[in-house]
This record gives structure tokens, sequence and C-alpha cells, in this order.
């Protein structure tokens, strides 16, 4: 076995064993069958799964000769009598069983009752030794029960057979359950090729995996997959051209993930049973892989560019594992092992702080109590995913081929999903992106350096807020705008804030404020620009909270509970804060620095930054991140404004992979700069203009028309000859006008003369 793949293993397995002990305490015997017991709440759906997870992760510990040195406080044969009466209340509680689940329901025959069973097979292979010939018919019993009930009567959200879309507003982008009802289908035929249905569950099961990672051009594609032309296959794209994911309403990288890490089991599992897998389940699953690659930190964290719904560093994060043993197995991605050893050590980062062995019992105490049912799903997650890990890394046994280039080197460059309103450029210095559909239906960038997957946070990331009385803080968008060129991308788009305002008794409104915002990265490799302008609606509005830039700076276990920030007024290093109440720190200066790796300069709308640190975690229903939130403009409380009248208005300079002393430097060289601006029309406070130099020591003109009228924008700039980056035209000399249409930006960029590089 290749030294790296000795060290990732390792490392599983500790991990693994260290949990089998923590995992006793969630364990339960059934009150009137001591051949029955299980793991979590026994419950019916994700309680279901959760114990077939927590089944596969006992096995391997079981039946691996490999795992007996790591269990600490757990024997084998402590772990094989949990698996089997794991897998037999499993079995027995199904809908063709003579049991129940603890919550008095039988599982099954759902669109989602599959991937339990999916993710527990490879170690269910494990098993087999051991299992009597009663629990191979109760095995044989459930997967055919399941095949049937999917080839003949699958329903989700009331839309029968093989559907998709690629929104998930049609409750029909179903890429990932699409996978693993088809990989259940297959598996069932291949297991049981005696049964009278196994030809049509082969059939039935292409035709869902080719419509699993499905993209409109399926339409056309006369490629011969499975016996027959791709478009005959078809039935709906669920990713757009680019391979975004609308899932769950926003742009999904995480069940991007889900979708590679079922197609890896389905192809594992295969493997070890001396199966050839069905042709359909690598469709598209390279294009997918390729496109997902980019959007993992150098560090083995995904960088969620649209955001996460869920807890950070759980569930899409934990798939992300097989899905990467996927890659270098199958594709012989000579990245994919340095990216899983990352992945492999963010979760024994995490575990070596619970003195108990959990994964997620310091971090989310507060989950388990709330919900034991959910709580012991996160944990049996990482325990499945980590077994899969190990099962499959036995299998490596050749040299894993070396790298060439260096990671950043191959994933570098831009992608953009414009129907997504999604865009994104990668260099080794800055991974910067910004989505108008990112999670809650809300509004996401990310400007930071590709190797601190640690400085990353979600929750409304650089979105600003606006808070008004009675509203819950959703927000749609309107209007987006996206280019992308060479080194970079410039954005704009519409946010209608306090959608839902209502106050008792009886008074409502659909909308409090319009918010703009501006984004653009400069091919500087190191550079985003951003402004900011809301205007109250035409009434008197009251306000909660008005937060500009909010830029949200994880500060928990991940970085040892401390960040350190120097600015105009000092080097502090700052603890995460705990308790009730927020806190706030005043940097009272123009330009701060993270870690010596984000430096941020404040160009127009507050005299500094600001710190706000809530108390409690945020990010996912629960919490699970405490955040440092910077803010260039910051009022709460409880005050009320005259609409219209403008109540954000600023913008800023954020510097990815730069430190202390270069922010300053900057920030004395006045590298960011407002210059005067006035739409031709006459309204002078309706559109801004920043000049900024580049770390590449280009000069950049970001130009915004805020004032809801098309028009030229006459800027008062020095005479020099300005190029269009996105068209690579020259602008109009010396900037005096700049065409825009209403609500939207450009940026200019001219390098200039020896003799003026010193201004």
């Amino acid at each position: 076995m290749d030294e790296r793949v000795r060290r990732i293993s390792r490392a599983a397995w500790e991990a693994l064993g260290r949990w089998a002990a923590f995992a006793e305490r969630y364990w339960w015997d059934a009150p009137d069958r001591d051949d029955l017991g299980g793991f979590g709440t026994g419950y019916d759906n994700w309680g279901v799964q959760t114990n077939q997870k927590y089944l596969a992760a006992m096995a391997a510990l079981a039946m691996l000769p490999e795992a007996a040195e790591h269990l600490k406080g757990c024997t084998q044969p402590l772990a094989l009598e949990r698996a089997l009466r794991a897998l037999r209340f499993s079995l027995a509680s199904h809908k063709s069983g003579d049991y129940q689940c603890a919550d008095g329901r039988k599982w099954g025959h759902t669109w989602i009752s599959a991937l339990g069973v999916e993710r527990m097979m490879h170690a269910v292979y494990l098993l087999q030794p051991r299992m009597s010939d009663d629990d191979r018919d109760a095995l044989r019993r459930v997967l055919t029960s399941e095949a049937d009930w999917i080839h003949n009567r699958y329903t989700k959200h009331g839309h029968t057979g093989v559907c998709a879309d690629l929104w998930d507003g049609s409750h029909t982008n179903v890429p990932e359950s699409n996978l693993w009802n088809g990989a259940l289908l297959w598996r069932t035929a291949v297991m049981y090729p005696d049964h009278a249905q196994a030809g049509a569950w082969r059939q039935r099961a292409h035709e869902f995996l080719m419509n699993a990672v499905s993209v409109p051009a399926d339409a056309e594609d006369q490629r011969i997959v499975a016996g027959r032309p791709v478009r005959d296959w078809h039935v709906g794209a669920n990713f757009f051209g680019h391979y975004a994911l609308d899932h769950h309403g926003y742009l999904n990288v995480g069940y991007m993930v889900i979708c590679l890490s079922n197609a890896a089991m389905l192809h594992f599992d295969m493997k070890s049973l001396g199966q050839a897998p069905p042709e359909s389940l690598y469709h598209h699953q390279k294009d997918l892989w390729r496109t997902v690659r980019r959007f993992v930190f150098a560090d083995g964290r995904l960088a969620r560019i649209g955001g996460d719904t869920r807890q950070r560093y759980c569930y899409c994060q934990d798939y992300l594992l097989p899905a990467l043993v996927f890659a270098a197995e199958h594709w012989q991605d000579a990245q994919a092992i340095g990216l899983l050893a990352g992945a492999v050590d963010l979760i024994r980062q995490e575990q070596s702080g619970n003195s108990d062995g959990g994964f997620l019992s310091s971090r989310l105490a507060h989950l388990a109590e709330a919900s034991p049912y959910y709580y012991t799903r996160l944990e049996s997650d990482k325990a499945a995913a980590l077994s899969m890990t190990v099962c499959w890394l036995r299998g490596l046994q050749a040299p894993v081929r070396e790298a060439e280039t260096d990671f950043e080197a191959c994933v570098a460059g831009g992608w953009q999903e414009p129907q997504h309103g999604a865009v994104f450029h990668r260099s080794a210095t800055r991974l910067v992106s910004w989505s108008w559909r990112a999670a809650h239906h809300r509004v996401q960038g990310l400007c930071l350096p590709p190797g601190s997957g640690h400085l990353a946070e979600w929750e409304d990331n650089l979105s600003g807020e606006i808070l008004t009385q009675g509203a819950s803080g959703d927000r749609e968008v309107r209007v987006c705008l996206l280019h992308s060129f060479d080194g970079g991308f410039v954005t704009m788009g519409e946010i209608v804030e306090g959608i839902d305002a209502y106050i008792p008794e009886g008074w409502q409104s659909d909308q409090c404020a319009r918010h703009y915002i501006v984004a653009a990265a400069l091919p500087d490799a190191h550079t985003m620009v951003r402004m900011e302008w809301a205007v109250a609606s035409p009434r008197r509005v009251y306000l909660t909270s008005l937060l500009g830039v909010k830029l949200e700076v994880p500060n928990d276990l991940f970085n040892q509970h401390v960040r350190r920030y120097v600015s105009g007024s000092g080097d502090r290093r700052i603890a995460s804060h705990t308790g009730p109440g927020g806190k706030l720190i005043d940097f009272r200066s123009s330009w701060v620095n993270v870690d010596d790796q984000i430096g941020l300069i404040g160009v127009y709308g507050a005299d500094g930054w600001r710190l706000l640190q809530r108390g409690r975690r945020i990010g996912g229903a629960f919490g699970s991140l405490f955040t440092d939130t910077l803010c260039w403009q910051f009022r709460q409380g409880m005050w009320d404004v005259w609409g219209p009248a403008v109540i954000l208005d600023n913008a800023c300079v954020i510097l990815s992979s730069t430190d202390a002393g270069q922010t300053r430097r900057l920030h004395a060289a006045n590298a960011a700069e407002r210059l005067a601006s006035r739409h031709e029309d006459g309204r002078d406070d309706a559109s801004r203009a920043v000049l900024v130099r580049g770390r590449d020591n280009r000069q950049y003109l970001l130009v915004a028309n805020f004032s809801g009228s098309p028009g030229a924008v006459r800027v008062g700039t020095e005479p020099v000859q300005w190029r269009d980056p996105v068209t690579q035209q020259p602008a109009d000399p010396g900037g005096a006008g700049v065409w825009l249409d209403a609500h939207t930006a450009t940026l200019l960029a001219h390098r200039p003369s020896p003799a003026r590089q010193g201004r």
C-alpha cells in the first residue's frame, strides 16, 4: 500500500476506533426482542438511516483485521454483536418484516429509503460470513421489496417514475435520489439474478442513472450508453450546463458531492463482488468531478460558494471522503489523495478536542440536547464515510500516482453559471466567488486564500444586512447581472429586503428597502472591490439592524477560538465570544487584517471597521460555528427613517493572501479611493466610482449607476486610455463618460506608465 494511503487509512481507523465506545451512549436494546437493537432513536426515516450507517461502521471495525489495534473501549466481538443486531433490527422493521421501528411505524417504500441501504451495503458484504441463513433471507426480502417498489410504484412529491428538472421549485430536481434508486435496482439485480424481475430492474436502473447527473445537452446527445442513445434515455436535466445544481433551492455544492459519493458506493461494491458496474453509473460523473474539485479548499474543506443550510463541516463534507477515494481510484486523480488526507484530518481535528471520542460532542452539544434524532444522524454520517474510506483504500495496493503539478494550478481559472447567477475564479492566491441564489434564497460572496478553508463561512457572507421591525430577514433577488473575464468578474444585483414584514396586529408589507451590491474580482489574483447602496421604501421604515459588508470570519475550534486582527489601532488577539448578548469591538481604523491572510480597506461610507460577536453559534438550523462579523457601517437598535432615503452607502476593498504589513502599506499609499461621479441626468448622489490600484500595479475603475435610469456616468479621472476587461475594447479616453443601464456597474482597467506608477 502506498505510504500516503497507509497514513490516511491509519488516521481514519483511529477516528473510528475512538468513536465505537462513544456510540455506546446512543445504543439501545429492543424491549421485546433480545436479538435486536440499534443506534440513535430507532425512529422511521432518518432514524432508520442513522442505524444503518452505524452498523456499517461497526461491521468494518468487527470484520477487518487492521481495526483491532485501533479500538478503544470496545472489542471486535462487541462490534460484531452490535453490527448484527442493528442489521437484524433494520431488516425486521421494514414494511416487509415482522417488527416495527421505535416510533411504532415500519420503514421503506419511499423515495429516500434506498439511501440508507446504499450507505450500509459496503459493510453488509463484510458481514456475510457471520450472517445466518435467516439473515440472508431477510436481506433478500428487504432488497427485492425495495427494488419492486422503485420499479413499479416509485413516487416523489406526487410525481411518478423517473423525473428531472433544473429548478428545485418544480419538486423534480432529484439527481441524488435518481442515483441511489438506480443503484439499489442494479445491485439487487446483480445479487439475485434468479429473481423474475432482475432484467426489468436493470433496465429501470439505467433510466434512473442516466437522469441523475443529467444536463440540457443530453436531449440531443446521440452517443450510445447502455445500448441506447443518450437522448432516448433522457427525461430531463437536473444540472445546468456548467454543472451548477439548484438543489434545495440554492447553488448546492454539497449535493453535487452527494451524487459523486453515491456513484462511488455502487462502483466499489460491484468491484468487491467481482461484478461490472452499469455503464450508466458513470454518466457525466467525471464532468461533475472536474467542477466539484474546483470547489474544494486545498485543506480538504468544501468551498460552499452557494452556502449551506445544514451544520458546518457535517453531512456533505463527510461524503466528500468516498468521492475522493472514487476520484483517486477510478480516474487516477493525482490530487485526490492529498485532499482526502485533509478531509480526514478535519474530522480527527474536531474529534481530538472531544474527550469522549464523539465526532461532534462539544461543538454540537446543544444539538444533542435539542434533537437526539438529528444529532445521531450527523455522528453516523462521519462514521459511515470513514468506514467506506478504510474499506476502499484497502484496494489501492499500487502506489498512487504523484501529482505532476500543484493542486492550485489544476483548478485555476474562472467558472460561471449565468442562469443561476453564480460566478467564480480561483488562483494560487485567491478563491473568489459570488452567488445570487445562495442558501436560504439569499446572497453570498467569498474572497480568501484557497488554502485556508477555516476562514470561510456561508451565512449571508459579504451580503450586508438590513433588518426592519416585523421582518424575518428574508430577502429576494430581483435582478442580477454578471460578466466574467480573464482573471476575474464583475457582478451587480438588486435585493428586495423585508419581503415578509408583519407587525401585530394587522400591519404588513412586502418590501422595506431596495438593496444593491456590486462585486468586482480584479484580475490581480488578490483583490475584490465591493460597493453597496440601499434605499428605504417610500414610507416610514423602522429599522433594527444595518450591517455594511458583513464579512463572516469563523472563530471556533478549527482556529483554537482565537483570531488575530491588526488595524490602525493596534495588534489584537480576539477570542470567540460565548454567552448571552453580543459584543462589539470598534477598531477605529479604516483598514484591518485578519490572521495575516485577509486585508480589508474601507473606501467610503464609514469611519472605521467594527467587529460584532453574537455570543452564539450561527450556521445551519441549530447553529454550528461562532463567527466574528466585520462591518463597514454598523447600527443596531430601533430607529426610524422616512423613505425614500439612502440607508447603506459604502465601498471597500477585500484582499486575499495579504498580510498586515501589506494591508497597512496599501492603505497608506491610497491604493483605493472614491472619485467624483455624476449621472448625466443630474442625480449626483446616485452614482459611485472607485479607483483601485491592483496588486498587479494596474489601475482599475469601478463605476456603478444606482439612479434607476440609463445614461452616462461622468467620472473625474485622469485622461488615460481605459479598457473594458470583459469586451477587451477601449473605453472613452479619460473616463469622461461611461454609459450604463439602470442599476448596473462596469469595470475599466489600464496600466499606468512608469512615470505614473508612483502615484
